[in-house]
């Protein structure tokens, strides 16, 4: 080849170079370069609007974008992770990982595998708390049981199948009392069904009660954990009163589309870190009773996969979910 044709041809080669030079950053820019949306199951208001929302501030400051949590209720959860694994793993879109997600295959109400999913980070845990109104007389979960073998007692749920559901399930197992369930849409209104006098129980988080437990009309005789709950620390748990397994809680945690990029998947990992350390999540996490634990990839991942079992065991011992349900 000439001299003449070597600058032709080195303008060639640097052309065809270009965009695998810049195909790490892509047309946007090095991640992230847009907003980000943070998909929740649950409608707003909630303990998971809550952290979703506040964590989505802490998100949104550290990375540099806009972190708009939405609202996708519909299905015990499963609408939202069914978008959420649809979507595009580039980031862009996160979800918010409900302990639900491990009872929902096992009911039958959605396809949705726990494979859909990058595990980024477990956050809190809340435990079930047995609550009963203070009117009753029951101080105590030998008062409850004694009267459970004497009268029907109707447990307040939020929901067949619901992890508040299964704790009282588990309850029901451990004192050997029949208990007849009352389904609600919500803890909410399980709680005001339990102060109207409709129901004899409820079994809640203990932020759920807790306003109505020092204004001394409700009354909590337990609560489903190794360490008894700051908001009620006057409160026996179940383990110390003779019932070892029944430690039964709600967490949550944030997800991803399956197959993101590591370094996005890093990028986003090392934010959320970053929002559960800090000082004000801990101070809003104590002012809700919930426990901050932190369990990241891999260990959040085993986590997941163990409560699925668990509560795979519960779901077939009472009969739940639809035929062919896993």
């Amino acid at each position: 080849m000439g001299s003449e044709h070597a600058p032709r041809c080195a303008c060639l080669l640097l052309f065809l170079a270009i965009p695998l030079l810049t195909a790490g950053c892509g047309p946007e820019g090095p991640y992230p370069a847009r907003e980000i949306r943070l998909v929740v199951h649950a409608s707003p208001g909630g303990i998971s609007d809550a952290v979703s929302r506040h964590v989505s501030r802490g998100l949104q400051e550290r990375l540099g974008v806009p972190v708009v949590a939405e609202n996708r209720v519909g299905a015990a959860g499963s609408l939202a992770l069914s978008f959420v694994a649809r979507s595009q793993a580039d980031g862009y879109t996160i979800g918010y990982a409900p302990v639900d997600m491990t009872i929902i295959p096992h009911l039958g109400y959605s396809r949705v595998s726990l494979g859909d999913f990058e595990y980024l980070t477990l956050h809190t845990r809340a435990p079930a708390a047995l609550a009963v109104p203070a009117s009753t007389g029951w101080t105590s979960v030998d008062d409850f049981i004694a009267a459970g073998r004497e009268r029907q007692i109707n447990m307040g749920t939020s929901g067949s199948g619901s992890i508040w559901h299964l704790a009282g399930l588990a309850l029901s197992r451990a004192i050997d009392v029949p208990l007849t369930y009352v389904p609600f849409s919500g803890s909410g209104q399980a709680v005001t069904a339990l102060l109207g006098g409709h129901v004899h129980a409820v079994v809640a988080a203990p932020f759920e009660v807790d306003a109505h437990v020092r204004a001394g009309v409700l009354r909590v005789l337990a609560v489903m954990a190794d360490e008894r709950s700051p908001l009620l620390p006057d409160v026996p748990t179940f383990s110390s009163l003779g019932y070892p397994d029944l430690t039964i809680d709600a967490w949550g945690g944030f997800l991803a589309p399956r197959g993101l990029a590591p370094d996005r998947r890093e990028r986003l990992l090392q934010a959320l870190t970053d929002v559960l350390a800090s000082d004000e999540f801990a101070r809003f996490a104590r002012e809700r009773g919930l426990e901050v634990e932190v369990r990241k990839g891999e260990a959040f991942e085993q986590f997941v996969q163990q409560e699925s079992e668990r509560f795979g065991h519960l779901v077939a011992q009472a009969g739940l979910g639809l035929a062919g349900a896993r």
